[in-house]
């Protein structure tokens, strides 16, 4: 069963110079009972996808789901 889902979200940001595309269109369920590891390269969106799930940010396209 799915506690928390994430679809087609999406996350830019704007610096001085040009808009920055931190997260393009993920998609995932996360299970209830289940333990998940967040890995990549440096600057593939990891703190930034664990920002949205905490609610500290929001999404600039998609939905965030979160299932009682």
């Amino acid at each position: 069963m799915s506690v928390l889902s994430i679809k087609e979200v999406s996350y830019q940001y704007k610096n001085k110079y040009q808009t920055i595309s931190a997260l393009d269109g993920i998609s995932y369920e996360f299970d209830s009972g289940k333990m998940y590891v967040v890995i990549g390269k440096s600057g593939s969106g990891k703190t930034t996808l664990l920002s949205l799930l905490a609610g500290l940010s929001m999404p600039t396209k998609g939905k965030i789901l979160f299932h009682k």
